[in-house]
């Protein structure tokens, strides 16, 4: 690795590999995050679209179950070709089951009841071909969330009937993605293998690392990361799934989905715990309070590094990241800049959390992502604990929106080589991003100071919607 330094962020010779092990940090994020970690797993990073669509065509190919669960399913090439490939293995006797958030994948509320009428023009033909369909996200006809709690029971109903279609509340996202194949093998065992992180079906993100052009749209590729896991972790990834299709699916099926999670067996030598968060349903920040408590165990003199398309931490959070800092930790991000990000006003909020964070440390290593063909935009919510830490990848960002509203995901691994591509990786990454100091805030401008300001301290609860 490259010597310490606190200007670039490099993680450092330091091994601080046995301070991982320590069972009160462990018995700490059990609790807190209502997860435990697993041992016995493969994961492999998948960069960009280029490497986790091509493993999704991969797994579809040969899949006898399918499930699959997105946020945004567009209306472009990528989301036809993927509605091609779902009709295709429900015809050929695949169980496959689809989760589309409504909101994600239409223009707004008038368009999500069209929707809901005459469905998604995007899915055409895959109801018809077998395939379970399911919206999520939609707007209901009172102002009440069903609430829903881990045993699944059902506390409230409507016209005397359990709500399905709960998620009315159009400030949430319904923002997990899942991708999960599962194979019979000739010993009449099904084994998954689930690929996670940040990544929807729209044509930017398949394009990622390529030089592809939607021909509808006129998009070309985002840098994203996802991550492929095989091994015990996927059970609880699957329990997830059918967990939000008894949520919001019909209220019954015609298979029984405790049969299509069968215990997985050992893949590998990672260690990997799954966290999600649902704050409109259950009021816990379970994945914000494992990265503070992760955050405070990292040793002093290492660093945190980041890759978050939208970085506005929380009060709380960003109270984390100043003390980790002053006890003598070191912190490096990357995120987008205003020439990258798709959402212009979370810029703001991040210069001024930099500032915050620059006010602290300035030698903090913060970048701004700098676009080039095939990676426009930076959409990774990816993040690593001192030099033989976790590294986190997942759908949640450091931002309001994740932290209030979304339904979430993420998990954290565990294993030396896995760590080594990560941080190739964000080495990599670090080299398309342009360093940000403080004579950069202050070169900005008062009145763009304030602004971020505003924007960050008032705008936060609803940052990135």
């Amino acid at each position: 690795r490259a010597p310490v330094s606190p200007d670039d962020g490099a993680v450092g010779e330091v091994d601080d590999c046995v301070a991982w092990d320590d069972p009160y940090l462990a018995a700490a994020l059990d609790r807190q995050t209502n997860a435990v970690e697993h041992e016995g797993n493969h994961a492999e990073l998948l960069v960009d679209g280029v490497q986790s669509f091509d493993r999704r065509l991969e797994l579809a190919s040969k899949a006898d179950v399918l499930l699959v669960k997105t946020f945004i399913y567009a209306d472009d090439e990528i989301g036809h070709a993927t509605t091609d490939l779902l009709r295709q293995r429900a015809e050929e006797g695949a169980v496959v089951v689809l989760q589309v958030d409504l909101k994600g994948s239409v223009g707004g509320l008038a368009d999500a009841v069209a929707a809901l009428n005459g469905g998604l023009p995007q899915l055409a033909g895959l109801e018809e071909a077998g395939v379970l369909v399911i919206y999520t996200n939609v707007p209901g006809e009172q102002e009440e969330l069903e609430r829903w709690v881990d045993d699944r029971e059902k506390a409230t109903e409507w016209d005397g009937r359990p709500r399905r279609r709960t998620l009315w509340n159009f400030d949430h996202f319904d923002h997990e993605k899942y991708w999960i194949a599962g194979t019979v093998g000739p010993d009449g065992a099904l084994v998954y293998e689930a690929i996670l992180g940040g990544m929807n079906i729209a044509s930017e993100y398949a394009y990622g690392g390529t030089t592809g052009i939607d021909s509808g749209t006129g998009r070309g590729g985002w840098h994203d990361v996802d991550v492929a896991l095989r091994g015990p972790v996927v059970n609880d990834v699957v329990a997830r799934f059918w967990d939000l299709v008894a949520l919001n699916g019909p209220e019954s099926l015609d298979f029984d989905p405790g049969l299509l999670n069968p215990p997985q067996p050992e893949a590998g030598p990672v260690r990997a715990r799954f966290v999600w968060n649902q704050p409109a349903l259950i009021r816990e920040r379970r994945i914000e309070q494992a990265f503070r408590t992760l955050l405070a165990h990292t040793p002093e003199g290492q660093v945190v590094r980041l890759e978050m398309a939208y970085f506005a931490p929380s009060p709380w959070l960003m109270r984390s990241f100043r003390a980790q800092l002053r006890r003598g930790g070191r912190l490096a991000v990357i995120t987008n800049s205003p020439q990258s990000i798709d959402v212009p006003l979370v810029a703001d909020a991040s210069r001024s959390a930099y500032g915050q964070i620059l006010k602290t440390s300035p030698t903090a290593a913060l970048y701004e992502w700098v676009p080039t063909e095939g990676r426009q935009t930076l959409h990774a919510k990816v993040a690593s604990f001192g030099a033989c830490g976790p590294v986190m990848i997942g759908s949640a960002n450091l931002d309001g929106q994740s932290s209030e509203h979304n339904s979430e995901a993420v998990v954290f691994l565990r294993d030396p080589h896995f760590r080594a591509s990560f941080d190739a990786m964000f080495d990599r990454d670090i080299e398309q991003a342009e360093r940000i100091t403080v004579g950069d805030i202050e070169r900005s401008g008062i009145w763009a100071r304030i602004r971020g300001r505003g924007v960050y301290r008032v705008g936060w609860y609803w940052l990135s919607l």
